[in-house]
């Protein structure tokens, strides 16, 4: 499992790896390059699927149904600006060149109804050199700031949140971390991956300065020297009057330092300074197939679509515009997965 070396999985990687291993195990046959872009029907019943492989278009007959188990159309740049989705392909943490949303296209196809189109798990990205943006959470120290140098959030928000909160102005995208150099240069944050800190000051996706001063030039937004001066107000007081740091318990859950008045709130004041550009990356987008309690395909008219089932990313998600807790996700499509084949053995 993995790729370029990796010797381990974690988090849910693992998760998926070990449902992968249990699927081979018992009988299960994997088969990669296949596209799908329709569903084969019988009268009103669904009966296969059809694919795309590099040999042409193959036929794939269910006996009991098909469940629809996929990625969204995170991938699909066009799609997201046709649903409104924000964000970019470009920054989505799918895998290169999948995810397009063919499932989902298919499904409505054969009538399915859909729902929660423009929504997606949210997550503030951390720029890469190459355009990518990825999955950051956990920040402990530091502010973000849009184009115009203010804060416009509590940094420490749970990560869809403050992707949620990202997407409500275009000039919050991109935007700014601020940090110094208490954790020796490096991001004072969980980024998956970060990234060499060096790479990433030859691109311009990083910026150092030996004050915050310098750090406002070069940037170009002269505002953040009076921005970082009030947090470090808020610093010293242990109060953050304008977006209340630190006041729920979850604000300090990644913080492993404490300067005795709030630990979510430490002052840049070590340099040199850095300035991080953020974009609003996605885990997926969280529109597609209206299904029931038993994950049936629905018709818009709430009746049922015979032999269609959908979890995961290619439904409406059943927690519709929130993500409660992590792995909500694939957990989600694990418990709708499994009820898919109750019903569809039953």
């Amino acid at each position: 499992m993995g790729e370029g070396g990796r010797r381990t999985l974690t988090g849910g990687q693992s998760l998926v790896g070990r449902l992968l291993a249990m699927f081979v195990r018992d009988g299960g046959t994997v088969l990669t390059g296949h596209t799908m872009t329709e569903l084969v029907t019988d009268g009103d019943r669904v009966t296969g699927i059809v694919a795309q492989t590099a040999d042409g278009p193959v036929t794939i007959t269910a006996r009991k149904g098909v469940i629809l188990a996929s990625g969204g159309y995170e991938g699909d740049q066009a799609r997201r600006t046709a649903r409104g989705v924000p964000g970019s392909a470009d920054w989505t943490m799918a895998p290169v060149g999948t995810n397009k949303g063919e499932p989902v296209d298919a499904a409505a196809a054969v009538g399915a109804a859909t729902a929660l189109l423009d929504e997606g798990w949210y997550c503030p990205g951390l720029a890469q050199p190459d355009g990518w943006g990825t999955f950051t959470l956990g920040f402990r120290s530091g502010l973000m700031v849009d184009q115009t140098g203010k804060r416009y959030a509590n940094e420490n928000l749970p990560y869809d949140r403050f992707g949620r909160e990202m997407a409500k102005a275009p000039e919050r995208i991109p935007s700014w971390y601020l940090f110094d150099n208490s954790e020796g240069g490096q991001l004072p944050a969980i980024a998956i991956p970060q990234g060499d800190a060096a790479a990433h000051l030859a691109a311009g996706t990083w910026v150092q300065a030996d004050t915050v001063e310098e750090l406002a030039e070069k940037i170009g937004i002269p505002a953040i020297v009076e921005t970082v001066d009030r947090f470090n107000g808020f610093a010293e007081s242990g109060v953050d009057e304008d977006f209340g740091r630190g006041v729920d318990e979850f604000d300090t859950h990644f913080v492993y330092t404490d300067n005795g008045k709030n630990k979510a709130l430490s002052p840049l004041a070590n340099g040199p300074f850095f300035a991080a550009k953020f974009v609003l990356s996605d885990l997926g987008t969280k529109g597609g197939v209206v299904t029931d309690a038993a994950s049936r395909a629905l018709r818009e008219d709430g009746s049922v679509i015979p032999g269609l089932y959908a979890t995961s990313n290619a439904t409406a998600s059943v927690f519709g515009a929130y993500y409660p807790a992590p792995g909500a996700p694939l957990g989600s499509a694990m418990v709708f997965g499994s009820l898919a084949v109750r019903d569809l053995l039953a």
